[in-house]
């Protein structure tokens, strides 16, 4: 085996496979991504070993090859705490910036400072141009012929995102356009790199990157008047920063279902310290690297005020986090506002601030407009959630009436065995957002164990939360809501619980039985028409309780208790209870054998319905007043 080369032509010895599709609503779909890069199939390989390429001589490979040299000589050369930034901001691998900290960036709409774009691509021309023309090292010609050869390099340095290719190719054919004295305005030219970059990949008009910096790009040029003519720097960015906000809302509302509001002002103040501080101080950390006095002052002067950024940034996160969470657009509410943006724009440049005014503000009736569609949904909702080897149900109110949890799991680390935060970022948190969710009303906690809440942590976090409902005994030292002002409720066999039109009664436990699963809360109400109970992991003793209690309980939707385990779903409650639909949370391919054969077989003997998200994904159950039907994410 050789190594591994841009270009080589390699033979695998793997399978095949098609890659993983998205099993939530809302989730990120990562096999759907892959179309989008005109890929397929993925192979999974145990040993590189498996691996036979030939060497190529192709130029890319030296491109890359020296790429690798230099990001080596970058975590060398700088500081740990610099070189990270270095690394992102001038060769596109912001592999080394922590996960906390690309967070921050991502909820206040930062996260284009930590890609290489234009900003980069014009800060590097600026600095050749100082470099060639302004210190009379060459030629205006021979400068020009330099750019045209080096960007295109720096282009693929910089990782060959569309924001870099983008400009890199706007200023070659601008410099083109000089040459054969062609007189093409700026709008033709992005026209014109738009189409190019079309040509050669195709795709590349599915990935966001390449649709945020096109509209961004569209956006300015088109209010290049309204912001030329203002004479104050201030209020320029303010203008740039307005534009480049209100031109990609509706993309940003489409792919991420939030929008920070003070992201705005926000933008105005760290653009500029990006602009003029922090972009310009990596390239100078790398030409001064070789010299070590000067390296490390403007190492150690970058790192101290980088730091006192982003603690700023985390104060700012801490005291003003308010997203606006409206869920994706619709087609119809897009097209609108673009329409009206446009007119809005064309009055302010004619100076009609009365006109633009009544524009602006039905910008925003618009916004609130399509923001409040489940408010006047008479639909509803109960979906449960694939998170693999675990529990996790959202009950939707028609008009909005109520956003009800019953269970949150999460896997859990093995280093530790503490609950992740993997399957919120991944499933329960883009679930919500993509239904507008930010207020949960209540949660109920079935029991104790990681697979049933460990994801209530990050729930309470991230959202608000009015209240958790637990029953008599369970053990609340995992649950962080002692200094929150989250009502906190116990309940037992008996009580009743009130929704407005829902009415939730718990059928467990009553006594303590010792152990978190057979203390499990059992939940029973009627939603949509139908009869549902859901009931933890309880075991064959609990439903024997329950259905001696309850002799005449029926129920159209069952919850299969503890992931159809065998020590679960005994016959005479079956037989008693008379489900049409069996629901199983369970994780695919799962150590436990989860769900048992014998519980499948006497599930099937009873006539039901079998819907499990290991091999449906989601389950959701739509309905209006009495009726409803149930859906499926995977076919």
């Amino acid at each position: 085996m050789v190594e591994l080369q841009f270009g080589a032509e390699c033979t695998i010895d793997t399978l095949i496979e098609l890659p993983n599709t998205a099993t939530n609503p809302g989730q990120f779909d990562y096999a759907k991504f892959l179309k989008t890069k005109g890929i397929a199939y993925e192979a999974t390989l145990s040993n590189l070993d498996d691996v036979n390429c030939r060497k190529t001589d192709g130029i890319l490979h030296y491109i890359f090859q020296f790429r690798m040299q230099l990001l080596s000589y970058i975590d060398h050369h700088i500081s740990e705490d610099a070189a990270v930034w270095v690394r992102a901001l001038v060769l596109g691998d912001d592999s080394g910036i922590d996960d906390t900290t690309i967070d921050l960036f991502q909820r206040w709409g930062l996260s284009h400072l930590l890609a290489i774009s234009g900003l980069h691509v014009g800060l590097v021309i600026s600095m050749l141009y100082f470099i060639f023309i302004k210190m009379n090292v060459t030629t205006k010609e021979t400068a020009h012929w330099i750019m045209m050869l080096g960007l295109p390099v720096y282009a693929i340095l910089a990782g060959g995102e569309p924001s870099v290719w983008r400009a890199c190719l706007m200023t070659l054919l601008v410099i083109v356009i000089m040459k054969l004295k062609w007189r093409i305005n700026t709008t033709d030219v992005i026209s014109m790199v738009f189409l190019l970059l079309i040509l050669v990949n195709n795709t590349i008009i599915y990935h966001v990157g390449f649709q945020f910096s096109f509209s961004v790009t569209f956006g300015l040029l088109l209010s290049r008047r309204v912001i030329a003519r203002d004479e104050s720097r201030i209020r320029q960015l303010l203008w740039i920063s307005f534009v480049a906000q209100m031109t990609i809302l509706p993309l940003q509302f489409y792919y991420f279902y939030t929008f920070q509001p003070l992201s705005l002002l926000l933008n105005v103040i760290i653009v500029p310290y990006f602009t003029l501080f922090v972009i310009p101080t990596m390239f100078i950390l790398l030409i001064t690297s070789p010299i070590s006095l000067l390296q490390s002052f403007f190492d150690h002067s970058f790192v101290t005020i980088h730091s006192i950024f982003i603690n700023f940034l985390e104060i700012i996160d801490h005291y003003f986090n308010y997203p606006f969470v409206i869920g994706p657009l619709s087609v119809l509410a897009i097209l609108m506002y673009y329409l009206t943006f446009i007119r809005f724009m064309q009055f302010i440049e004619r100076k009609k601030q009365a006109t633009a005014f009544y524009y602006g503000f039905l910008l925003v009736v618009i916004l609130v407009s399509d923001a409040s569609r489940p408010y006047f949904s008479p639909w509803g909702s109960v979906t449960m959630l694939d998170v693999g080897q675990g529990d996790a149900f959202v009950i939707e109110m028609p008009y909005r009436k109520g956003v009800i949890m019953i269970d949150a799991g999460a896997t859990f680390s093995f280093n530790d065995q503490k609950a992740t935060n993997s399957v919120f970022k991944q499933v329960i948190k883009p679930f919500l957002h993509a239904k507008g969710i930010s207020s949960i009303d209540t949660i109920f906690i079935s029991h104790e164990d990681t697979d049933h809440m460990g994801s209530i942590p990050f729930i309470l976090h991230d959202f608000t939360v009015k209240s958790i409902i637990i029953s008599d005994f369970y053990d609340q030292g995992n649950l962080p809501v002692s200094n929150s002002k989250i009502n906190l409720y116990r309940v037992k066999r008996g009580d009743t619980i009130k929704m407005k039109n829902l009415v939730f009664h718990v059928l467990s436990p009553t006594n303590d039985k010792s152990s978190p699963n057979e203390n499990s809360l059992v939940l029973y109400t009627e939603l949509g028409g139908k009869k549902w109970l859901f009931t933890g992991d309880i075991s064959k003793d609990e439903e024997a309780e329950i259905i001696h209690t309850y002799p005449n309980l029926t129920v159209d939707v069952l919850k299969i208790a503890h992931h159809g385990s065998q020590t679960s779903s005994d016959k005479q409650m079956l037989d008693q209870l008379k489900p049409d639909i069996g629901l199983i949370s369970v994780g695919k391919n799962n150590t436990y054998g989860h769900p048992a054969r014998e519980v499948i077989q006497l599930l099937e003997s009873h006539d039901m319905s079998i819907l499990r998200t290991d091999r449906h994904g989601a389950v959701q159950y739509h309905f209006k007043a009495n009726k409803g039907t149930f859906f499926q994410v995977l076919p």
